[in-house]
């Protein structure tokens, strides 16, 4: 009768071999597209950051923070502007390249 011994990974190395090394094989064009999106996120919350100012917290300031103004007064023009527009539109174009980024990277492997 022939004895069996347990085997776990790792248990009979001796030190000799030389451990498996990983490689992270996403290329570089799916790591390109994916930093082309946080910019464009980051722009897109900077010019939303930026409208938020001009139209709602600017006049509470140039008023000396006036109660009889109200606060969201301003809110309704900041997605109709100029500077609300290009930075949605910049987070939905930085949210969809992300996606495609993320997508495409992990179908090719690389």
């Amino acid at each position: 009768m022939k004895a069996t011994t347990l085997r776990l990974p790792g248990w009979e190395h001796d030190g000799t071999e030389t451990p498996p090394v990983l490689i992270e094989l996403t290329a570089k064009r799916w790591k390109g597209l994916m930093l082309v999106s946080f910019g464009a996120g980051l722009l897109g919350f900077l010019f939303l950051g930026w409208q938020v100012w001009i139209d709602v917290y600017k006049p509470l300031t140039v008023s000396g923070f006036n109660t009889e103004i109200s606060a969201l007064a301003g809110f309704g023009d900041v997605l109709i502007s100029f500077g609300g527009t290009l930075g949605l539109l910049l987070l939905i174009l930085s949210f969809g390249i992300g996606i495609y980024a993320r997508f495409m990277a992990w179908w090719r492997h690389g």
